[in-house]
């Protein structure tokens, strides 16, 4: 097994392991890839909004707003409407 190798298959044992600790494992891809972005843009700026994760992730505004939605109910995800402008909703990890 080359070095590469092992090391990428580290990170995918280490990926799992945090998917399972934070119950991402019953997910979709695109689920898991717009939960990642929102935590990404967390991270990086004060306040993620959706058309941010949309520009970031590259997936349709539909496909966003379903996995957001679903990120919603399962209380992994706070979607909040903002007091400025009515259109714009911010998201907060709930974890």
């Amino acid at each position: 097994m080359s070095k590469f190798t092992n090391q990428l298959n580290k990170v995918l044992i280490m990926l799992q392991s945090i998917e399972d600790e934070i119950n991402l494992a019953g997910y979709t891809l695109t689920e898991k890839k717009v939960f990642f972005t929102i935590t990404q843009i967390s991270e990086n700026t004060e306040s993620c909004n959706i058309t941010d994760v949309i520009k970031e992730s590259g997936l349709s505004r539909s496909t966003v707003y379903k996995a957001i939605k679903k990120l919603e109910y399962n209380k992994m995800l706070d979607v909040s409407q903002s007091s400025y402008d009515k259109r714009e909703f911010f998201l907060n990890l709930s974890i």
